[in-house]
């Protein structure tokens, strides 16, 4: 990593999410200004995308030329109409005036372009392209107004500049995209003086030039590659890409709740993530920065203090799995004969016929056997596939040399990710392990032999389960609980208040993570994802609004990725217990599942006030391996239970083979505490 002095370049890119309103504007802009590089005689490089949504709304633009629809006129109006309430909500009328002059400028000449493309009824890429890169633009000449007039209202001498990207960067599509011409790109950066800027430069992303000096564009995500770019360029200390999220995250939120974000990757790490579709820069995006090994920050412009991910050269990181992701809609095609064993040349048989056909190969494996071999596809091209693979072993298919070819579809690739997976032992066998708790079967297997990548190829539909096991096994505690509490009353407040005041020491002492995820009343319930904080679940819970309901309540807190369940009835409702037998019996496929020496269960406790009726159920229970008889109840039950049943009637603990060993201390404990407090608030 660059050790960073006063003369160095810093590059600081928004995407359009950053750059949405005038709220969102003044939010970069603060940001900017808060950076320690932004002291006097140090150097900033701004590179922003076009305002969220621009870019979509430009190039439908050119499709509706095509069709010489008429609103196009009506979408133009729109986008001045959006642009002018950004100008007007950050500069004064003068300056806003004046920018929104040069942006009608730029609507005739969008006009006269689409004018052409309606007579045509076609349009050529660079008509697409040109017509594309107007966002970027208007973003950056009206962020750089509002810096400028800004800066001097607060009297700070510090200089804003624009740079017209496509005055600098040079460059030229091929098979694997635009490909910089570094060289000249340098020289000409050089020519605009912007290299020796003592300021802060304000860049329209994505935006390039072409050899031939035809305006052309980085593709989706360039402003990224824009970013990367002129780091390499200005040769920067750092670049520092801001988004919507707080940095990397070990899996997708949207599937799992409990994704974090991850500390520090390496170059490799982030380009195997991305390549499996995590939410992390392109690879080709990092490129340039990979070369002369720039850190690369990922960080949340909504949230600029928060935790963000370090891409570097040399992470220090003690995640041995850095991130768990998944591909979708894939199909894997498996060629198997007797005939293959020992014959050379038959992959690359395989291999080429999907290469002339265009069609990409996504992972491989084969056994040692030589017997079969299978690749994962797109599943778009799965049946045209097939149909090329066939044609090329046409006279073994005959002979009966090869006895199939096969395209399975609905299937998603699984990959596990982690530099710190090289050397370890164990790690293969805990992704299997937690895939065959979940029961999620394995349709396929590939490992490198850097070992930094373990993909595997399962069911579709089981892909979601797949994700969540696996992340469980790596990211949370075996002693993860998660818990519901089902009457929040006079019992029931008192239990949330203790577990609240025993959250910490249980976690630092017992290793149990206690994750109150839902607390149901007759009225109302309260549900989360990452779990209630505990130290205000009242105000929390006042202000639930979603209605009572049982059925989606245990469906939430009975989650596949959570190692445990236990659901705390305190609500001496029969009509509640009459469910008990469906909700362990929803743990019955995870009890033989040991985790980290731990098995999955759930667990049902009942706090009832006293002289509450209440029955006995005599449901099987599992013990802990080794540890006593698993069928009767009572037998299975320890002491201290027995004679908290005995002395503190109305406490029925209904369990299922608890499933950390130091919860059944603490059940009683609690459970007693709870009653005894709630009979003396009775009393008062």
């Amino acid at each position: 990593m660059k050790s960073q002095g006063s003369t160095d370049w810093v590059v600081h890119k928004f995407g359009g999410t950053s750059v949405y309103d005038a709220a969102c504007f003044r939010k970069v802009a603060d940001i900017i200004e808060s950076q320690p590089s932004s002291a006097a005689g140090s150097r900033l490089a701004v590179v922003l995308s076009a305002a969220k949504g621009t870019t979509d709304v430009l190039l439908g633009l050119v499709t509706l030329a095509e069709k010489q629809d008429a609103t196009v006129g009506a979408q133009l109006q729109a986008l001045r109409d959006r642009h002018q309430a950004i100008a007007e909500g950050l500069l004064d009328a003068a300056a806003a005036a004046q920018w929104l002059a040069q942006f009608d400028r730029d609507r005739a000449d969008l006009e006269g372009v689409l004018h052409t493309t309606s007579l045509m009824r076609s349009a050529a890429q660079n008509v697409r392209d040109l017509v594309a890169g107007y966002g970027e633009l208007w973003s950056t000449s009206l962020f750089t107004a509002y810096l400028a007039a800004r800066r001097k209202a607060a009297g700070v001498n510090r200089p804003v500049r624009w740079l017209d990207a496509r005055q600098c960067v040079v460059v030229e599509w091929g098979p694997l995209g635009p490909g910089v011409h570094w060289e000249t790109s340098r020289a000409r950066l050089n020519e605009t003086g912007a290299s020796d800027f003592a300021g802060t430069l304000v860049i329209p992303g994505f935006v390039a030039r072409t050899p031939q000096g035809v305006q052309t564009t980085l593709g989706r995500n360039g402003s990224d590659f824009s970013a990367s770019i002129f780091g390499a360029l200005l040769d920067a200390a750092e670049i520092h890409i801001w988004t919507d999220v707080d940095g990397v995250l070990s899996a997708d939120p949207r599937r799992v709740p409990n994704a974090q974000v991850i500390d520090q990757l390496s170059y490799n790490e982030a380009m195997e993530l991305a390549y499996f579709g995590a939410k992390v820069i392109h690879p080709q995006t990092m490129a340039p920065a990979i070369g002369r090994s720039i850190p690369i920050y990922i960080r949340n412009t909504f949230a600029p203090d928060h935790p963000c991910t370090l891409i570097c050269a040399a992470p220090k990181s003690d995640l041995v799995v850095k991130g768990i992701t998944t591909i979708e809609n894939i199909a894997l095609i498996n060629i198997e004969g007797a005939g293959m064993i020992g014959v050379p040349g038959t992959a690359h048989r395989l291999f080429g016929a999907l290469r002339e056909e265009g069609i990409s190969v996504i992972l491989i494996s084969q056994g040692s056997s030589e017997h079969s071999i299978c690749c994962a596809i797109p599943q778009a091209e799965a049946d045209r596939a097939e149909s090329v693979v066939r044609a090329a072993f046409t006279r073994e298919l005959a002979e009966g040399q090869i006895q199939s070819v096969e395209a399975t579809k609905d299937l998603a690739i699984l990959a596990v990710v982690g530099d710190g997976m090289a050397g370890t032992p164990g790690v293969s066998a805990k992704v299997f392990n937690a895939l065959g708790a979940a029961a999620v079967n394995v349709r396929a297997i590939a490992q490198g032999a850097s070992e930094r990548n373990i993909s595997v190829v399962v069911d579709g539909r089981q892909a979601t389960r797949a994700l969540r096991a696996t992340h469980a096994s790596f990211y949370l505690s075996p002693n993860t609980l998660s818990i519901g509490v089902i009457g929040p009353g006079t019992v029931g407040r008192v239990l949330l208040d203790q577990l609240a005041g025993e959250q910490a020491r249980l976690s630092r002492e017992f290793k149990l993570d206690l994750r109150v995820r839902g607390i149901l009343s007759s009225k109302r319930m309260l549900l989360s994802d990452r779990g209630v904080s505990l130290a205000n679940w009242r105000e929390q819970y006042e202000g639930a609004t979603a209605p009572s309901d049982l059925a989606r309540f245990i469906e939430h807190v009975q989650v596949d990725y959570l190692p445990h369940t236990v659901i705390i009835d305190c609500s001496a409702d029969e009509s509640v217990a009459k469910h008990y037998r469906d909700w362990l019996a929803a743990g019955h496929p995870y009890r033989h599942a040991e985790q980290e020496g731990q098995q999955r269960g759930h667990v049902v406790l009942r706090l009832a006030a006293r002289g509450a009726e209440h029955r006995r159920l005599a449901l099987p229970v599992r013990r802990h391996r080794g540890r006593g008889p698993a069928d009767h109840p009572d037998a299975a039950r320890p002491a201290r239970d027995r004679r908290c049943h005995r002395q503190h009637r109305g406490h029925l603990l209904r369990h299922a083979g608890l499933p950390v060993q130091c919860l059944r201390h603490h059940r009683a404990v609690l459970g007693h505490r709870a009653r005894r407090q709630a009979a003396r608030l009775h009393r008062a």
